[in-house]
């Protein structure tokens, strides 16, 4: 009788034509060669107005907005916190930020939260994503979001900001470039905030000197 070798056979070498991905090159978004890039991001900015765009990156530090986003959120928080740097998971989150100026404030920080995790979870290796959801999650009021069953969950989650005795409701879409060949193109997202309702693109249609 054969003797039964504990050994584990030996790995196939892999073909000559397999595919290895390289690692993308990361290239500050000022630089020459992301000229095309800030182009493309230029015109879906420009092509939202007047509803309000801007451009994050994976940790949502905001790196680029239209006059729209600016218009509204300079509305709610004064043109002195704009002209500081802005990142829009805190944004929405923090206490002393967006959340007084949202209506349905719990439902929207369970949404972003949830997002934030998610992405967290895909990237446990990211140190920087790891932290800043850490800090996201030490916020007042965040940790009682995840058992508050009086939050309905809904297809979309609606964004209603209420200021100067006015509301107005925003659906949030995100679009991202696609196949880039840079790592920080792949990880830029652009977030537009649609009108939710005939009244809130009237109001953004007016604070842009745009006709109904």
């Amino acid at each position: 009788m054969n003797a039964v070798s504990n050994s584990a056979p030996a790995a196939s070498p892999p073909p000559d034509d397999a595919f290895v991905p390289r690692p993308l090159p990361r290239s500050d978004l000022s630089a020459p060669e992301m000229g095309e890039a800030r182009r493309a991001l230029t015109l879906l900015l420009t092509r939202a107005e007047p509803w309000p765009a801007v451009v994050v990156d994976r940790l949502w530090n905001v790196v680029a907005a239209n006059d729209a986003a600016r218009r509204l959120y300079g509305l709610m928080l004064g043109e002195a916190r704009l002209a500081r740097p802005l990142n829009h998971m805190k944004m929405y989150l923090a206490p002393d930020e967006l959340k007084r100026f949202v209506v349905n404030w719990p439902a929207v920080a369970r949404s972003l939260l949830e997002r934030a995790r998610a992405r967290a979870l895909a990237a446990p290796e990211d140190d920087a994503l790891q932290a800043l959801v850490a800090e996201l999650a030490g916020y007042p009021d965040i940790a009682a979001l995840a058992d508050d069953d009086r939050i309905p969950p809904g297809a979309l989650c609606e964004i209603r900001f209420a200021s100067q005795n006015r509301e107005i409701g925003l659906i949030s879409t995100s679009a991202a470039f696609v196949a880039p060949l840079d790592e920080t193109l792949r990880e830029l997202r652009i977030e537009t905030f649609l009108p939710s309702d005939d009244e809130s693109d009237d109001i953004l249609r007016a604070m842009a000197g745009w006709s109904a």
